[in-house]
């Protein structure tokens, strides 16, 4: 038995590891536009050809490649409808959108619930590249713009110039070298004239300042201001070997969307929380106030906790939050006087506490001055009237031990006096 167990683990060891260094790109076939120039997708007959090619060989993209994962393309999504399939895609792929003339006879148009099924399976983590073009170029952007909130004017010739923040990504700076510069190609290049308030700009046209290439910091996808920044218009070469700055920042460009962190969940395991990536820098909340930028949290009070993360590109994003509500908080009160008067106030000796569940142990002692024991409990519940052996006690102070241990383990211990009063 102990050996079938073995083999079933190191099977499922084996299959995680060739997972884990697998790269899956999703992408739209060219099948969604049969006619005209249909090579703006990755499986397209012309103009992405040596994109393509790059990705798939192993000296690129392989275990002893420049990239050491393996890349693996699945095309579909060919109709109209089709691209609401995309929700049941693993948020760890890559979706490379292409580029399609919406006015074309063949074109299979795409609809407002394809386009919000991209925009939730990117919300939800999924990893969304998408090359657009001036002029309405490609897929009805009005319907991206709904959601993305981009908008893109003519400008020819058109480049992408790092930024700063650009220059600190992997597409500009990744494994397959330095991108001074990457150009747009035919005759719809272009700039971003709108993009989406909380963004990061990776690249801008030098020529007017505008960006080129930003990431939307609330999906986490990578926009680009042409398509052909992507293909042999823009000078990506043919064939499988990375020859130039624009074969480099295709290849470093798939790089930075797969080493691109997921969406922070929070794990708590006896109330440490954890994350389940490594980012760029942390900044843990309690109740919307600060408390820690360590990557994890030790937590010692009761509270609704979140996380706002950096990750690769400088986006800030926020995970969801998470409830703790096992501490013991609050005050164990004991009075230091009672009077068993039968007046109906402070009759009884008893504990005041806010949660009595929260108690895990208790124990209290009462003596007399002559140091005898005259009331003794385990229950936190208690009632002690000032009786002892059925007889009342007179006035009088006495001294008490209390020892408490609470659920969250921690440990209350009180020494004091008790005064009995008639």
């Amino acid at each position: 038995m102990r050996f079938i167990l073995l083999i079933c683990f190191l099977q499922f060891s084996i299959l995680n590891i060739l997972f884990s260094q697998t790269i899956n790109i999703n992408s739209i076939t060219w099948s969604r536009q049969s006619s005209g120039d249909n090579g703006y997708t990755l499986d397209g007959s012309s103009r992405m050809a040596g994109s393509r090619v790059k990705l798939l060989d192993a000296n690129n993209f392989g275990a002893s490649g420049t990239y050491s994962k393996t890349i693996l393309i699945y095309d579909g999504y060919g109709t109209t409808g089709s691209l609401t399939q995309i929700a049941s895609l693993p948020v760890n792929n890559i979706f490379f959108f292409g580029s399609f003339i919406k006015n074309d006879a063949s074109t299979q148009q795409f609809t407002s619930t394809e386009i919000d099924s991209v925009y939730n399976w990117s919300k939800r983590g999924g990893k969304l590249i998408i090359a657009t073009a001036p002029n309405g170029f490609g897929y009805d952007l009005s319907i991206l713009n709904s959601k993305w909130g981009f908008h893109d004017s003519l400008k020819t010739p058109s480049y992408l110039s790092p930024t700063t923040d650009g220059n600190n990504t992997d597409i500009f700076n990744g494994p397959f070298g330095t991108v001074f510069y990457a150009t747009q190609g035919g005759t719809l290049q272009g700039y971003f004239d709108v993009i989406p308030v909380n963004s990061k700009v990776f690249a801008t046209d030098p020529n007017t300042g505008n960006p080129t290439l930003f990431m939307d910091c609330t999906t986490l996808d990578l926009i680009a201001a042409d398509i052909d920044v992507y293909t042999d218009l823009g000078g990506i070469t043919a064939g499988s070997a990375i020859t130039n700055m624009q074969d480099i920042f295709w290849a470093n460009t798939i790089t930075f969307m797969d080493k691109l962190q997921p969406l922070p969940i929070i794990a708590d395991t006896t109330n440490t929380l954890s994350l389940n990536s490594t980012y760029n820098d942390y900044q843990w909340y309690n109740n919307g106030n600060p408390v820690s930028t360590s990557n994890n949290l030790a937590v010692t009070q009761n509270g609704t906790y979140y996380v706002e993360v950096t990750v690769n590109g400088g986006c800030k994003v926020f995970s969801d939050s998470i409830v703790i509500d096992n501490f013991c908080e609050g005050t164990l009160y004991l009075p230091n006087t009672f009077s068993p008067n039968n007046d109906g106030e402070n009759d009884v000796l008893k504990i005041y506490y806010d949660n009595m569940s929260c108690i895990k142990t208790f124990a209290l002692t009462i003596y007399d001055r002559f140091g005898e024991k005259v009331f003794e409990t385990a229950d936190a519940n208690f009632n002690w009237d000032g009786t002892y052996q059925q007889r009342m006690l007179n006035t009088q102070v006495f001294a008490y031990s209390l020892h408490v241990e609470f659920t969250d383990k921690t440990l209350s211990d009180k020494k004091g006096n008790i005064t009995l009063v008639h």
